[in-house]
């Protein structure tokens, strides 16, 4: 007998394992799972009647996620161990829109919005599954899909709450989309994976054609954006807000609102990110995560930190990590083209970042040391080594997929 949301919701969302990703309500053939707002935070509903498909279950990356076997199905074999880990990539770069208006209204560089924007144009996709602010609400985050470049361009930079991306993935293909795109985080990409590995919805399945996955150190409650909008920018009314960005102005951006009346305030992005956010807001289900760089995406994008680079004077670079036949497709022809640059980069240094200290060290501890007390943890079978290593001066070897 196949699993029915009742599973789903004791076995995962109950357990404090949901992810918030999407895949549950974007996969349901009823249309029966919808979300619900618990202390501003989302979660899965049923608001249908559920046919106990077993899809949602299936293609939940919030409690099992078996990324041996997922490798094997994405790469054809699995990873060796060595470090830093960062996955199979065939290629690393550092890359940035060519477009300066897009280089600048990016979180680093604009590669993500001008990919989409170059694959829309050729014909290789005809829409694109992003994460967006709402319109009635500009400082609460919802899932879009973008059919044009103007949409793709709206709801470019990063979105520090909860967006459950994947959960508009039927109503793409109901609106009669056969090629998508995906922009999304780690969790978000293993349940496409886990989907592609099912087999079905078939149409569905068929119908994504590229995974571009977002480097994530963690996501965050939106109680910790609504506690800066009071206490660091002393907004007791959120309807006073036209607009917001959490990467706006000059690169490396900064929380920036918009108010009706005109004004504009503006909270340092460390201060809010490193100070506040970070080590107060993360979400719990994030604490166990350990995949910083999107490691089954055909394309693994996030900041690239130039040390050179010096904030409010350089433009944003991105760092880009090619690990599939379809990335690097894609990424080739974005240069053919002139949509973007792009340059070599080291990849092995990306290790040095605070996100990989995050995800691929202090979560992996934290795993263990949960599951050694019982507490509902993930399971990803396989346990990530979180041995420390010197950073900069004796990084190993990194590790190739071929080409």
């Amino acid at each position: 007998m196949k699993e029915s949301f009742n599973e789903l919701e004791n076995g995962i969302i109950q357990r404090g394992l949901c992810t918030v990703c999407g895949t549950c309500a974007g996969v349901c053939p009823a249309g029966a799972i919808d979300w619900v707002e618990l202390d501003g935070e989302l979660q899965p509903q049923l608001t249908g009647t559920c046919t106990s498909c077993g899809i949602c279950t299936a293609a939940c990356p919030g409690a099992d996620v078996d990324l041996p076997a997922l490798e094997r199905f994405v790469f054809g074999r699995e990873r060796p161990e060595l470090i830093p880990d960062l996955g199979f990539y065939r290629e690393a770069r550092v890359a940035w829109s060519t477009d300066l208006s897009i280089r600048k209204q990016g979180a680093s560089g604009g590669l993500v919005t001008s990919l989409l924007v170059y694959a829309l144009e050729q014909g290789l996709i005809d829409s694109a599954l992003l994460a967006g602010f709402r319109r009635d609400q500009p400082c609460r985050t919802e899932a879009r899909l973008a059919a044009g470049k103007e949409d793709i361009i709206a709801s470019a930079q990063s979105k520090y709450a909860c967006v459950p991306v994947n959960t508009l993935l039927t109503r793409a293909v109901s609106k009669g989309y056969r090629r998508l795109a995906v922009v999304g985080l780690p969790c978000q990409i293993y349940g496409l994976r886990k989907l592609q590995m099912l087999g079905e919805p078939s149409l569905l399945v068929e119908s994504v054609v590229l995974m571009v996955g977002l480097f994530c150190a963690s996501q965050f409650y939106y109680e910790g954006t609504r506690h800066l909008l009071v206490e660091h920018l002393g907004l007791e009314a959120q309807d006073e807000i036209a607009a917001m960005s959490y990467r706006g102005g000059d690169w490396p951006g900064h929380l920036l609102v918009e108010l009706k009346d005109g004004r504009r305030l503006t909270l340092d992005r460390h201060r809010y990110m490193y100070h506040h956010l970070m080590p107060a807001f993360k979400r719990d289900r994030c604490e166990m995560c350990v995949d910083w760089a999107a490691e089954l995406a055909d394309l693994s994008v996030g900041d690239y930190w130039d040390p050179q680079a010096r904030p409010g004077e350089a433009a944003g670079t991105s760092s880009c990590l090619v690990r599939t036949a379809a990335g690097e497709v894609i990424l080739a022809g974005a240069v053919k083209k002139k949509y973007i640059e792009t340059t070599a980069l080291e990849a092995s240094r990306l290790a040095a970042g605070v996100g990989f200290e995050l995800k691929k060290h202090a979560a992996a501890f934290r795993l263990r040391q949960r599951r050694r007390y019982g507490w509902p943890v993930p399971d990803y079978h396989r346990d990530t080594d979180y041995n420390p290593f010197a950073r900069e001066q004796h990084l190993a070897p990194e590790t190739k997929t071929g080409k």
